[in-house]
């Protein structure tokens, strides 16, 4: 079964989202640890709202990271499948031909 490889770019595109997925993820994961302990120790002495309420946006980075983890990797997951059934739907059409 010796399919030849198309979609190239969209190969390369489908790995660029994954990477940027990671990268992304990781990013959330700095931000949980940047934020939380600046958030900890601003509610822990009694600070007012106004000195908290940066932290606590800065916390919610880590949740647009996950979720912006999700989304490119799902996309990128969905364009390599798409590619693969390609394939394979090619190679049965090419076996199917071959025989009588």
């Amino acid at each position: 079964m010796n399919v030849h490889r198309r979609y190239q770019i969209l190969r390369v595109i489908a790995f660029i989202l994954k990477l940027l997925a990671w990268l992304a993820l990781g990013g959330a994961v700095i931000a949980l640890l940047v934020g939380l302990p600046s958030f900890l120790s601003a509610s822990a002495r009694g600070a007012p709202w106004y000195e908290i309420a940066p932290w606590a946006a800065m916390l919610g980075l880590p949740v647009f990271g996950i979720v912006w983890f999700i989304q490119l990797f799902a996309i990128g997951s969905i364009l390599s499948l798409l590619i693969n059934i390609e394939e394979n739907t090619r190679a049965l059409a090419g076996q199917a031909g071959t025989n009588p």
